[in-house]
């Protein structure tokens, strides 16, 4: 059976017509990462993109860092539906270009004003070291370079602090870092390596905004603060599952969904404020 979404191609393809110009200005590099899995990296990344493409005076890239060790590969191309999106035209894997030493520079995957940099579900066997991926996020396209690290990086490392130590060189050349993160206490003790990480960041001044996700009723605001001291924070409330499952059937940008779009504006636009992309 093919699960993969159906939908109305009218509906997606409304700006095919009229493409996004790049213009040349200083890039912005977000990156999204978060402080476990399951966090909601991918979510807020797929709604920034979106956040920014209506604002039809930017060029959002959505670049999907993963060096291919991972279980589940192309979920974010799964998820918004690209096989069908890209049916009558190329879909360009800048990931095999960067692999064969093409490179990136001036290859776009324009869809509804995003210029999508994802990895596809096909390709699993493809791996890029930690030089290729600073290639791929250095000569991506765009004005808006969002940077989702959901994947969990193994760069070629058994071991976990080297893993971290190269992921921390690819967060550095960020503009700014948003760190999403999962209030549940298991989560916080489980990426408390992370968190050190981040610390470090914000040590010597870098521009790091903590997104707290899930920001339900039960969460001891106090004791998540206490443990996390964040120097700039957002927070995203609770989001209805059902919303987010019609996204993916319908092949919907979740920012596309009436409740994710009410929950997250705030935290998008604080973060986008803060990058100096857009003034508040």
């Amino acid at each position: 059976m093919n699960i993969r979404p159906v939908f109305e191609r009218l509906l997606l393809r409304e700006d095919d017509e009229n493409p996004t110009t790049f213009i040349g200005r200083e890039k912005t590099r977000i990156g999204v990462v978060g402080l476990s899995a399951g966090a909601g990296v991918s979510l807020i990344a797929l709604s920034m993109a979106r956040y920014i493409a209506n604002l039809k005076k930017m060029s959002p890239t959505l670049l999907e860092l993963s060096d291919g060790d991972e279980s589940v590969c192309g979920w974010n191309y799964d998820a918004i539906g690209a096989d069908r999106r890209f049916a009558d035209r190329e879909y360009i894997s800048l990931y095999r270009r960067v692999a064969e030493g093409r490179g990136a520079a001036g290859a776009v995957n324009m869809d509804e004003g995003i210029n999508l940099v994802l990895r596809l579900p096909s390709e699993p066997e493809i791996t890029l070291d930690s030089q290729q991926m600073t290639s791929l996020i250095g000569n991506a396209a765009g004005d808006v370079i969002l940077c989702d690290f959901s994947a969990r990086l193994s760069l070629g490392f058994a071991d976990e602090d080297a893993r971290l130590t190269c992921l921390k060189t690819l967060l550095r050349d960020m503009s700014l870092i948003l760190f999403v993160v999962d209030p549940a206490p298991s989560k916080l003790l489980g990426g408390h390596k992370r968190l050190s990480m981040i610390k470090e960041f914000e040590s010597v001044s870098h521009s790091v905004i903590y997104v707290i996700n899930k920001f339900g009723k039960g969460v001891n605001k106090r004791e998540l603060y206490d443990y996390l001291k964040p120097r700039q924070k957002a927070v995203i409330g609770s989001i209805d599952p059902d919303e987010l499952c019609e996204a993916e059937y319908s092949c919907k940008n979740p920012y596309q969904m009436p409740g994710v779009k009410r929950a997250v504006t705030a935290a998008i636009e604080t973060a986008l404020s803060a990058a100096g992309v857009i003034a508040r």
